[in-house]
């Protein structure tokens, strides 16, 4: 079992914290829901938006968790943050994955058992 208090606070800074009520509720997302939760090692979650999509899954590098958060949008901007225990760093990725993390990141969407995709489960 992993401590995942802290990604959770920076997830909750970067990307839940710029997320409108309506976005929230769309996606059937609770005020005090811990998105980040130890079954993201073997999936990944989908966020509706406006014009865009928000991936992330939870991966395991050099035995501690990293949370991989993929931003896109239709709107031309597409971001990919890389949230650790203590710290993050952000890309921009509209013209391509740096070659740095390009390895790494598609290595671990292809563990990736399921995708939950959040909107799917909202009754009309």
């Amino acid at each position: 079992m992993h401590d995942l208090t802290n990604i959770q606070k920076t997830f909750n800074e970067l990307i839940l914290s710029r997320l409108g009520e309506e976005v929230l509720k769309r996606n059937d997302i609770h005020e005090d829901e811990e998105l980040i939760r130890e079954e993201l090692f073997d999936m990944k979650e989908i966020i509706e938006v406006p014009f865009g999509s928000i991936i992330y899954f939870l991966a395991l590098e050099d035995e501690n968790p990293v949370l991989y958060v993929e931003i896109a949008s239709r709107m031309g901007s597409d971001d990919l943050y890389i949230i650790k225990d203590e710290s993050y760093e952000s890309h921009d990725i509209y013209d391509g994955y740096p070659p740095e993390i390009k390895d790494k990141y598609f290595a671990h969407l292809k563990n990736i058992k399921e995708t939950k995709d959040r909107f799917r489960k909202i009754k009309k």
